[in-house]
């Protein structure tokens, strides 16, 4: 079994890809881009690649991007403030806070590590190129010369592309397939149980309505009462008849 695919460059698994135009290449920073802004994003790149490069070719791209600093130095000034320009028109400001957002971007862009290798190199023949042009043609020449700073990135993002289109049928032949995984079975709810308050064990008899044995104790109790009553009323009146009668046979002294 072939070992699955690597990115290219090192570069990450997540690596983002721009989209293509209508010609089938990727958009980029660089496409299409003329003029002064042709010439102020070429001479960034340069600048990156004199800071960041550190192969074989640092001393020669090093000294080129002097010498264009010191021969088209005018033209670097005149080209950046037409750009500021530009840039206010487009945000509605002033420019500068655009530029220096745009600039950020083209920092961030020429200097992604999977395409340094080729970049650096490209690098070190442009700026060899750039610095022994008249300085009235820099301005002309420079979407050519952007062009081909920019094709290392274009061959990287083709790369990436192949890169994923290749993992994706390394998985598809090689890559163990997916377990499987069964929904867990429903459950089923049970009714809530009641607890009694009886022992275990004790017989429960049947149970009265709420409020009839009070009713029936009370009238018992209310009962009873009445019938002693009359019973030491009737036990009593006899002796009371006699004691009358033995009051009046009785004979008083004169």
């Amino acid at each position: 079994m072939p070992p699955r695919p690597l990115p290219p460059g090192n570069a990450a698994v997540t690596q983002i890809l721009p989209g293509r135009g209508v010609d089938g290449r990727f958009v980029t920073a660089n496409s299409n881009v003329t003029g002064d802004r042709a010439f102020w994003q070429l001479k960034i790149g340069l600048n990156v690649a004199a800071i960041g490069c550190r192969g074989l070719e640092e001393t020669t791209l090093v000294s080129a991007y002097n010498n264009i600093i010191k021969a088209h130095g005018k033209v670097i000034r005149s080209t950046e403030k037409n750009v500021i320009t530009q840039l206010g028109k487009d945000t509605k400001t002033n420019g500068t806070a655009a530029r220096d957002r745009l600039s950020t971007q083209l920092f961030n862009y020429f200097a992604q590590p999977p395409a340094q290798r080729a970049f650096c190199a490209r690098a070190n023949e442009i700026a060899q190129l750039v610095s022994s042009i008249p300085t009235a043609q820099v301005v002309e020449q420079a979407p050519a010369h952007l062009a081909r700073l920019d094709q290392p990135f274009h061959d990287f993002y083709e790369a990436y592309a192949r890169y994923q289109y290749d993992v994706v049928a390394w998985d598809a032949k090689y890559a163990p397939p997916p377990p499987i995984m069964s929904a867990p079975a429903p459950v089923t709810p049970f009714a809530p149980t009641t607890t009694s308050a009886t022992p275990p064990g004790a017989a429960q008899g049947p149970t009265a309505p709420v409020g009839t044995n009070s009713r029936r104790l009370g009238a018992t109790k209310k009962g009873s009462a009445s019938d002693g009553a009359r019973e030491s009323w009737r036990q009593a009146r006899p002796s009371l008849g006699r004691r009358r009668q033995t009051n009046a046979q009785t004979p008083h002294p004169p």
